[in-house]
């Protein structure tokens, strides 16, 4: 299968050189579609890098272009179903297109897109590289320019962003008509009934007989605010989709930072991106309880600095009801920890080797249940079992307090 054609590339190229359609002068000499290296790989998607050789003809001037494309995952027919029956490149090229549009540079397909390739001046931190105070400060500032502009747009053009765009919103995640949310609720309830925290009778009736019950309200959670500004959010900022970009080769510390990948982009409270920033980012529980207050109020002062450069009313959010709606909210922040870190983990053992050879296994753990996977890696990793039930009892611990039963 030719994922772009000749006349694909030609296209884009003739659009990121700022040249009309047509234009006959700049003819294709070479193109690569190359592959992305194992740290690209995604569930929702293939992605490669595509290099252009070009010349115009009239200045004899070459031009060397390079993008990153993400495609559908035709190599992987039942993710490549289920993509497509859930619309996911539908509601991305969407929001690049009609919402996101000085991201959305290129392209003009349903089921590919190529974008500026950022890592030509941003990059991910490396395997010895950690996630420092800087680098949080950068992401939760990046999230307040996001959130701010969003209402700065609606306030210029006195519109609704959800309502006008309520087509493209579909939650995607966290939603019980999504088997991968519901196999992964039901992983949470199978690993937190294994925990030795949880083996006395009164907390293994909790487990049975009400954390999933629990858990399903993470769906209402992520809906539009009735209690705050909503706002454009990300909605999906692990390590993976951010890149920081560094003054020079051998500086220690970023200076700036882009958020890639808008799948899961939705119109809702600004607490989910930074309750999903804090829990899906930050490593350990304890880490993320000495920076948690902290990192709410830098959040919110970064917002306020916003507001004031776009010219906006800082009652429009203030501290008070934001606080008040991470708390109301921080459960759909423990449960994606709990959700994504037995699943990354998970992936990152037998992934690549089960998805490719056999394809109907890898959609079943995923989407049907886990629980002989997850026994599986723990078999196979040592130390697995143990990180993925530190996020597991975060949130039973939670959810017990906040229902007085003790374990």
């Amino acid at each position: 299968m030719e994922l772009l054609s000749p006349a694909e590339c030609l296209h884009i190229a003739l659009r990121t050189l700022q040249l009309k359609d047509g234009d006959e002068n700049l003819i294709l000499l070479k193109r690569q579609l190359e592959a992305g290296s194992t740290e690209l790989m995604g569930y929702m998607g293939e992605y490669y890098k595509l290099h252009l050789e070009l010349e115009d003809t009239r200045t004899k001037c070459k031009h060397h272009l390079q993008y990153f494309v993400k495609s559908l995952p035709y190599k992987n027919p039942p993710q490549r179903a289920e993509c497509e029956r859930k619309g996911v490149f539908r509601k991305e090229t969407s929001i690049y297109k009609r919402i996101l549009p000085h991201i959305q540079r290129y392209g003009g397909r349903d089921d590919v897109m190529v974008l500026e390739d950022l890592t030509q001046h941003y990059r991910h931190l490396k395997a010895n590289e950690s996630y420092s105070q800087e680098h949080y400060k950068l992401v939760l500032g990046h999230l307040a320019a996001l959130h701010a502009a969003s209402i700065a747009w609606e306030e210029a053009e006195q519109f609704n962003i959800g309502e006008r765009y309520k087509n493209v919103f579909k939650e995607l995640l966290m939603n019980t008509e999504n088997e991968w949310f519901i196999t992964g609720l039901k992983g949470i309830v199978f690993l937190a009934a294994r925990h030795v925290k949880y083996q006395t009778e009164r907390a293994q009736t909790f487990i049975r007989e009400e954390l999933f019950r629990l858990l399903s309200e993470t769906e209402h959670l992520v809906k539009p605010s009735k209690s705050i500004r909503n706002v454009l959010c990300h909605r999906d900022t692990w390590d993976r989709n951010i890149l920081f970009g560094f003054d020079s080769p051998t500086a220690s510390l970023p200076s700036s930072c882009c958020l890639v990948d808008f799948q899961l982009t939705q119109y809702c409270s600004p607490s989910l991106d930074v309750l999903f920033l804090l829990y899906i980012l930050v490593p350990s529980a304890q880490e993320r309880r000495n920076m948690y207050d902290q990192a709410l109020e830098y959040y919110y002062d970064a917002l306020q600095a916003e507001f004031m450069r776009l010219g906006l009313p800082a009652n429009l959010i203030s501290r008070s009801n934001f606080l008040e709606e991470c708390e109301r909210t921080r459960l759909a922040g423990l449960t994606m920890k709990a959700l994504t870190e037995p699943q990354t983990k998970m992936l990152a053992v037998i992934s690549n080797k089960l998805r490719s050879e056999e394809p109907e296994k890898f959609d079943f753990y995923l989407n049907c249940d886990r629980s002989e996977m997850y026994l599986r890696v723990m078999q196979m990793q040592p130390g697995y079992e143990e990180t993925i039930m530190e996020p597991i009892a975060e949130l039973v611990d939670y959810l017990m307090e906040r229902e007085n039963v003790s374990a």
